[in-house]
């Protein structure tokens, strides 16, 4: 699929307005590349100014309509209670391929649908006006989430607890007498629990990157091998979920 890509938008202009306005205009029917890019039950991160301030929420697709895009009512990352954009607000819609590559694209509250289930009407643009979001890297913070790992080839199986993780891999804590070399596969689950109190059981594949030490203590650094989309939407909603709890504590990763 052709994509189009544009400079990543200025998101404190945007919020003041300063940016021009949203191209309404040139959209006949709904378009099929939003259609691939975008599904019903995806997970979407909302940015939105709330007080002078640009806040992030979590919402999923609800539906899409031609140049609509409906979505649940947004809930706080940080205690899970529904936030209240009114309609004109202008937001930054951001959300994950079945590829693992984040687009965001500028969008509005055109309304609300009062279905059993409220939905908020967002301004859905043409592809082209969709943005890449270029990441170096993943997210990696610093929690102690369950492990438990298997690797055959070397017949060792053990629980331990991880020492930094993100949506890429992680590093776990290597238990004494466990011989593990660099480069073999196997499997680890991971048990995260959420801000809101949600827990999740993850199995992924994964490869032994490098052993070394820290602070006198041995660790493993793992890669995730072709981890599903699910998953990495899950570790990643953790990781940055973790990160925010860690700034308002007045943590630094």
């Amino acid at each position: 699929m052709k994509t189009c890509y544009k400079k990543q938008p200025d998101k404190a202009a945007f919020f003041s307005g300063k940016r021009s306005q949203i191209m309404y205009n040139g959209i006949i029917g709904m378009n099929r590349k939003c259609m691939e890019m975008l599904s019903i039950g995806m997970d979407l991160t909302i940015e939105a100014d709330k007080s002078g301030i640009a806040k992030k929420f979590k919402s999923k697709v609800a539906d899409l309509h031609e140049q609509k895009l409906f979505i649940y009512y947004p809930l706080s990352i940080a205690d899970n209670k529904p936030v209240f954009l009114p309609v004109g607000s202008k937001v930054m819609v951001n959300f994950t391929c079945e590829n693992s590559d984040v687009y965001s694209f500028e969008s509005e509250v055109m309304g609300v649908q009062k279905n059993t289930v409220p939905l908020l009407e967002l301004f859905l643009p043409e592809e082209k006006f969709f943005s890449r979001v270029q990441r170096r890297e993943y997210v990696r913070v610093y929690a102690a989430v369950r492990a438990t790992l298997n690797f055959p080839e070397s017949s060792q199986k053990f629980t331990s607890l991880t020492s930094d993780i993100s949506a890429g891999g992680c590093a776990v804590t290597l238990p004494p007498d466990t011989e593990i070399e660099p480069g073999e596969s196997g499997t680890i689950g991971l048990s995260l629990q959420m801000e809101s109190g949600e827990q999740f059981q993850l199995t992924l594949l994964c490869k032994v990157i490098r052993i070394f030490q820290k602070n006198k203590i041995d660790l493993i650094s793992l890669k995730y091998i072709e981890p599903s989309h699910a998953d990495q939407q899950l570790l990643t909603r953790f990781c940055f979920e973790k990160q925010l709890s860690d700034r308002k504590k007045g943590l630094r990763n």
